[in-house]
């Protein structure tokens, strides 16, 4: 489970006031929702252990670790804007809760990082979106179930529709220099997510 004194801790740091009445439990609501078979809590709580191994390399770790905190926030299948209401519901909790503009928008920006359509541009944004894709680079079995719990938060697809649509994005990762940006987590994941993402590419052109 989500640890509440961690984020009650986090805000501290960030703001020095304490979370906004509801915050957390809205949370965690929130990656409990029904349809979330892999954008869920268990997603937040891996991504917060990746951040732990590598936050020394963080110029702002605070911010990133709230980014990754409500990076999926808002998650619907159907929808193509989630992180940008996930960036604005970040913004309502920092607002609230007195944050600096500064960090606030830095923290968006962060979070806009995770739409994987631009590389990103500054340290700590390639480590978010190193430490959000570092599930590629995980063991066959976890990877495997990884890519059925995706399918099934795509159930309401097609098998062509999402064969073709995930190819393309799986492709697309595989077909760039480095899956990761930086050097720390290309050389802890690089070499298995390529494999896994080649097998599971052969699978999905059957």
């Amino acid at each position: 489970m989500l640890n509440e004194k961690r984020w009650i801790e986090l805000l501290d740091r960030l703001t020095g006031n304490p979370p906004p009445d509801g915050s957390f439990k809205q949370l965690v609501d929130a990656y409990s929702e029904p349809h979330r078979c892999y954008h869920n809590i268990t997603h937040i709580e891996h991504s917060l252990a990746e951040f732990d191994a590598v936050m020394n390399l963080c110029k702002s770790p605070d911010e990133v670790e709230f980014a990754i905190w409500l990076h999926d926030v808002v998650y619907d299948p159907h929808a193509s804007d989630n992180e940008e209401m996930s960036a604005l519901h970040a913004r309502e909790i920092l607002s609230e809760a007195n944050c600096p503009v500064t960090k606030t928008s830095n923290i968006q920006e962060l979070i806009l990082a995770t739409r994987h359509i631009h590389p990103p541009a500054t340290m700590d944004a390639q480590l978010l979106v190193d430490i959000d894709l570092s599930i590629f680079g995980q063991m066959p079995v976890i990877f495997n179930k990884y890519e059925e719990n995706i399918r099934a938060e795509y159930s309401w697809m097609s098998e062509q529709a999402y064969k073709l649509g995930r190819s393309r994005i799986l492709r697309g990762f595989l077909d760039k220099p480095s899956i990761y940006s930086t050097d720390r987590i290309e050389k802890m994941y690089g070499d298995q997510a390529r494999e896994n993402i080649t097998r599971v590419l052969a699978a999905l052109a059957q």
